[in-house]
């Protein structure tokens, strides 16, 4: 399963996304009504009602917690999802607790 349906939104997403670009740093904690997007480093927790996408190359060093979790990246901090789907470049160094884990070896987010 992919992160994006048909109509381009991300999966699951509900309210507006805040994006953090590549070449962007962040220092706190994130919290969010709605979606997180990572593409670039994230010093501090993250967390979403909806969802968190750490795209490959990003890093989140703290804790994300969301609904539904797409890492390709990295993160150094553990993760609490009901569903959370690692690509091929994701690196996870912290506990995991998910509903429902995937790995899809052949996708990037």
């Amino acid at each position: 399963m992919g992160i994006f349906h048909r109509t381009n939104q991300p999966h699951g997403g509900t309210g507006d996304t805040a994006i953090i670009a590549p070449g962007t740093r962040v220092q706190g904690s994130l919290f969010s009504e709605g979606g997180v997007h990572i593409g670039g480093e994230v010093e501090g927790d993250v967390i979403a009602k909806s969802y968190v996408i750490v795209t490959p190359g990003a890093v989140v060093h703290g804790k994300i917690e969301a609904r539904d979790v797409y890492v390709g990246g990295t993160v150094h901090g553990d993760i609490w999802a009901i569903e959370l789907e690692l690509y091929g470049s994701a690196e996870c160094n912290g506990e995991i607790e998910a509903i429902r884990i995937t790995k899809d070896e052949t996708n990037g987010v």
